[in-house]
C-alpha cells in the first residue's frame, strides 16, 4: 500500500468532513435584530455561530427575533432555491412557572413570505388544583414549506424570518429565555443549502434593552453544531488509524 497516498486521502476525507459539517448549517447569527422597526419586540440575550438566544425586551410584551436571508445564506442568490426549512427551539428557565396554572408556552416563525408550522411547549404535570409542573427546559421543533412557486423568496435583502414567542406571559419576570438553532434550508430535491459563516465573538452579548436578563451558558442547550463535526472528523481518523496499522502488518 502506498501510505504517502493513504494520509493525502484521509486527509483530505477529513477536510471534506469538516466543510460539510459546518458550512451548511452555520449562519451569521450577529445580524439577529429586532422585527417591526421596533427595539421593544425582542431582547437579543447572545448568538453564536449556532443560533441566538432571546427574550422579551418588555416584560409579557412582544418576542421577535428577526434575520434576513442576506445574513444567512452563503450565496444570496440560492433564495430561489430554497422549498423549505427546519430549527429547533429551546425554552430555558421554565422551572420558575411550576406552581403556576400557566399551561401552554409556544410560537412559531414568519418565513419570508408565510407562516411556519408553529410549536407549543406544555407542563409535565397539571395537579388537581390547576398548578402546574414544568422542566426547566424543553426544546421542540419548527418548520415550513412553501407549497407555491410565488412563495418562495426572490431577494435575500428583503426576505425575512421572525422567530417569535406567541404566548403574552411574562418571559423576563421568570427568567426565560428562548433559543433558535440548527437551523437548515432545503431545496426541491432535499439537498441542503450552505450558509455563511458567524462573523461575530463566540460569545458575544447584543442586548437591546438595559434591563435584559444575562445569558448563562450552562442552562442554553442549543444544538452543538460543532460536535457532529468533531465526531465525523474523529470517525475518519478512526478508520485512517485501522489503515495505516494494517498497511504497517503488511509489510
Amino acid at each position: 500500500m502506498n501510505m504517502k497516498k493513504t494520509v493525502s486521502g484521509i486527509a483530505a476525507a477529513v477536510m471534506a468532513v469538516s466543510a460539510l459539517s459546518i458550512a451548511a448549517t452555520a449562519a451569521d447569527w450577529s445580524k439577529t435584530s429586532y422585527a417591526d422597526d421596533d427595539p421593544n419586540t425582542v431582547s437579543i440575550v447572545s448568538t453564536d455561530a449556532n443560533g441566538v438566544t432571546f427574550t422579551q425586551a418588555v416584560g409579557g410584551g412582544s418576542c421577535k427575533a428577526r434575520i434576513t436571508l442576506v445574513d444567512i445564506l452563503a450565496n444570496p442568490e440560492d433564495a430561489s432555491k430554497i422549498k423549505s426549512g427546519s430549527w429547533d427551539v429551546t425554552y430555558t428557565g421554565l422551572s420558575s412557572l411550576t406552581g403556576t396554572e400557566i399551561g401552554w408556552l409556544g410560537g412559531g416563525t414568519w418565513a419570508a413570505t408565510c407562516n411556519s408550522a408553529g410549536f407549543g411547549l406544555a407542563p409535565t404535570e397539571t395537579k388537581e388544583d390547576g398548578t402546574t409542573v414544568w422542566e426547566d427546559t424543553q426544546t421542540v421543533s419548527d418548520s415550513f414549506k412553501y407549497l407555491l412557486d410565488t412563495q418562495v423568496p426572490t431577494d435575500a435583502t428583503e426576505a425575512e424570518y421572525v422567530f417569535m414567542d406567541w404566548s403574552g406571559q411574562d418571559l423576563v419576570a421568570n427568567n426565560i429565555t428562548v433559543t433558535v438553532s440548527n437551523l437548515k434550508f432545503f431545496d426541491a430535491d432535499g439537498n441542503e443549502i450552505a450558509q455563511k459563516e458567524y462573523s461575530g465573538a463566540s460569545d458575544a452579548a447584543a442586548d437591546t434593552t438595559a434591563d435584559a436578563p444575562a445569558a448563562d451558558a450552562s442552562e442554553t442547550t442549543s444544538t452543538a453544531t460543532g460536535n457532529t463535526t468533531v465526531a465525523a472528523i474523529a470517525s475518519v481518523m478512526a478508520v485512517a488509524g485501522a489503515a495505516a496499522i494494517a498497511a504497517k502488518k503488511r509489510k
